[in-house]
């Protein structure tokens, strides 16, 4: 038996089962670091690493509720969102900020925090990014910040950020939408070796945005235990709705940690030269929904707690799974973080006073499970406005149901014709 302590990496173990990109304008883009230089060699102890790992896994556990339906396959990073949230905290004060706290756990709320954060970044990501070993495991982690040019950021800010995520200032002009976009995505598509594409869009833009701050993950593992293309046949596969189709499915009888009982069957599948490990969960008596609403991270802590070495005859699916641009608003509102994204948002710490706002927070990810191992990847996007920008709360009104209609003259609001449309 052993502890193990989850750290959500890339969504890849938040699972329920190319054309290439148009050339972008050569833009001389001016880059603007902070005063402190990037420190490569954080100091920490284990126990503090441990303790902001689990405040990560506690939001990945909050956000995994929150996000999406049980009858959809499910991919997110909480890890890339994280990161993200961790760079505009770094901007935040007073309730909004303790709105941060709240909602992403903290353990502590001072610029250790941020300390701790880069230790961890560090620790995580791949020492030897050669490609000499086609096996090696590639974990990298990638933050940028793009503000508006002429804008005030303040210095403080800019060195935090430098210091502690590597994050330089890259200055654009936002006013030009299209090229700021496509800067962005060119950006990301680098970052995460084409596998995330198109996440920002020219209407997130305009002259009043002053800054947008991004965080890339990108993993791609060879397993420990590969599994072998001759054993992969087609099976069937039963879906929610009690449906069964037919899908490759992966076979390999090897030695792993697992778990079965009569609530809950876990496989760990380790990667090779990696601590990474892919866990799969499933219930035992297939009762999905009961699962998850059962199901919480003390809980899970327990059943990886109960995990023993066994003989596991492994039945898996082949998947890929790539989400379209996820909004993230919504979801952090349900969970508490709700100030930022309005007129009581208080980032002052980023511009010295209360002029900005959050008006664009959403993530794109991927991820290949075959044979050979995984590939995953993700992009979070955050952009951050001036309140003058602050539209109305927008109604969402479709008319995909019968309806009726009206032509009238508003001048003495005579009907001139009436009818429905029950089938276009």
């Amino acid at each position: 038996m052993r502890k193990i302590i989850i750290v959500f990496l890339s969504g890849l173990m938040l699972l329920s089962a190319c054309v290439p990109a148009a050339p972008v304008e050569e833009v001389n883009v001016e880059m603007q670091t902070g005063k402190a230089n990037y420190d490569t060699d954080p100091q920490y102890t284990p126990e503090e690493a441990l303790e902001l790992a689990l405040a990560m896994n506690k939001f990945a556990f909050d956000l995994y509720n929150e996000i999406g339906n049980e009858q959809e396959n499910k991919l997110f990073s909480p890890f890339s969102l994280y990161q993200a949230l961790m760079m505009l905290y770094a901007g935040a004060r007073e309730q909004t900020a303790e709105q941060f706290e709240s909602v992403m756990h903290l353990p502590w709320t001072d610029e250790s925090l941020h300390r701790v954060s880069n230790a961890l970044n560090i620790a995580l990501s791949s020492k030897d990014s050669s490609q000499e070993d086609e096996q090696a495991f590639i974990l990298q982690i990638a933050n940028a910040i793009w503000g508006q040019q002429g804008a005030h950021i303040e210095q403080a800010y800019l060195d935090l950020l430098s210091a502690n995520y590597a994050a330089g200032l890259r200055s654009v002009d936002f006013s030009q939408s299209q090229q700021a976009a496509d800067l962005i995505n060119q950006w990301a598509e680098e970052q995460t070796l084409g596998k995330i594409k198109d996440i920002a869009k020219p209407a997130m833009f305009n002259s009043n945005t002053r800054l947008a701050l991004t965080n890339a993950v990108y993993f791609k593992g060879a397993w420990l235990y590969p599994f072998q293309e001759a054993a992969t046949y087609a099976e069937d596969f039963t879906n929610l709705n009690g449906d069964v189709s037919q899908v490759d499915m992966m076979h390999s009888t090897e030695s792993f940690w697992a778990l079965k009982n009569e609530e809950v069957q876990i496989v760990e599948l380790p990667y090779y030269q990696s601590s990474i490990v892919m866990d799969l969960i499933a219930p035992s008596d297939g009762d999905w929904q009961t699962f998850l609403q059962n199901l919480t991270l003390d809980k899970l802590n327990e059943n990886f707690d109960d995990l023993s070495e066994a003989r596991v005859e492994l039945s898996l699916p082949k998947f890929k799974i790539e989400t379209p641009e996820m909004e993230l608003i919504n979801p952090m509102k349900e969970l508490g973080l709700v100030d930022v994204f309005g007129m009581e948002a208080d980032l002052s710490g980023m511009s010295g006073d209360k002029s900005l706002y959050v008006s664009t927070l959403v993530q794109k990810a991927f991820i290949d499970v075959n044979e050979a191992g995984t590939e995953a990847a993700a992009v979070t996007l955050a952009v951050v406005q001036v309140k003058g920008m602050l539209s109305p709360e927008t109604l969402k009104i479709s008319f995909d149901k019968p309806f009726m209609f009206l032509l009238r003259d508003t001048s003495t609001s005579t009907i001139l014709f009436a009818g429905q449309v029950v089938q276009p």
